[in-house]
């Protein structure tokens, strides 16, 4: 069997599902990941931690770039306050506590030294990869700076290409992080894109990891679980907040797209509005009982929780 090939941009730092969600691909011998780019805010930090899994994974083969930290479009008040999951990121930058450099390096690589030169080679990178592999599918987990500014660059190239992105909230006018982060950003890829599946607030929220989950994976003993459980455990500590999957349901979806009950739609983002900024504004014809849709827009209506942690258990 072929494996699907993916290229991952992420904001990792913030959270750890997008930790997560690069070991379930990288565990998973269907998936094939051809380069990590990093979007919002200190994005190379974000590079030298995405490196840092890798190392630790031993396939420092994968190139990671670093994209662009700010928003197309900076507004004023546009994000009020970082989030309080910014914790990783905070942490990691402190060398008496780094959050995911915990392991020796390897390869003779020294934790936290970066491959790459400090440059935003992240679109570049995208738009060579999209030529190069037109099969690839883009896993977004992140705000969609990055994709945004390929689209303007080379839209007919970009607006084929199979979009998996984790972002909004399509049942609720609640406006969601990685859409408020850059929501210009999200627009342009919405509007432009011809192939775009997003996996909503809606549906992840869904994907809290228990505790007794979270104690069978200390228990297995494993030096690549044990790396990615220090940083649960810093972001725990920094947040109070539960482990929740909201990306690791991307990687699921391609391991087995029965994990999600898919909805067509057509979505456009808000971008004004003191409280509407960035939420997800349908545009179907609310009159109709059964609205018929023309674009090709899919979002995720549904989440099968059995099948999703089935996935968990085989790969992660």
């Amino acid at each position: 069997m072929e494996k699907t090939k993916i290229l991952i941009d992420t904001d990792l730092g913030d959270d750890v599902d997008d930790a997560a969600a690069i070991m379930l691909a990288l565990k998973c011998p269907d998936l094939s990941i051809l380069g990590i780019t990093t979007v919002y805010k200190d994005t190379v930090k974000r590079r030298e931690m995405v490196e840092d899994l890798l190392v630790q994974w031993g396939r420092t083969d994968i190139p990671v770039h670093a994209g662009r930290g700010g928003a197309l479009m900076e507004v004023p008040g546009g994000v009020a306050e970082e989030p309080l999951q910014y914790a990783l990121l905070e942490t990691f930058q402190n060398d008496t506590e780094k959050a995911f450099l915990h392991i020796p390096p390897k390869e003779g690589k020294r934790c936290g030294e970066s491959i790459q030169p400090a440059a935003e080679t992240a679109v570049d990178f995208i738009l060579e990869t999209v030529e190069r592999e037109p099969g690839v599918v883009i896993l977004e987990m992140g705000c969609m700076t990055n994709l945004a500014q390929a689209f303007l660059r080379e839209p007919e190239r970009m607006k084929k290409v199979r979009i998996l992105a984790m972002g909004g909230a399509f049942f609720n006018t609640a406006p969601e992080w990685n859409i408020i982060c850059d929501p210009e950003a999200a627009s342009i890829v919405l509007e432009q894109s011809e192939n775009l599946v997003m996996m909503g607030l809606d549906v992840t929220k869904y994907l809290k990891v228990s505790s007794e989950r979270v104690g069978r994976w200390r228990s297995r003993g494993s030096v690549t679980m044990d790396y990615y459980l220090r940083g649960v455990d810093m972001f725990q500590k920094k947040t109070g907040y539960p482990i929740t999957l909201h990306d690791v349901l991307l990687a699921a979806y391609l391991i087995d797209p029965r994990v999600v009950s898919l909805k067509r739609g057509h979505f456009s983002v808000e971008l004004a509005g003191r409280l509407t900024r960035g939420t997800m504004v349908d545009r179907s014809n609310y009159y109709e009982i059964d609205p018929q849709v023309e674009k090709n827009f899919y979002f995720a209506e549904k989440v099968d929780l059995e099948r999703f942690w089935d996935v968990m258990e085989q790969y992660f």
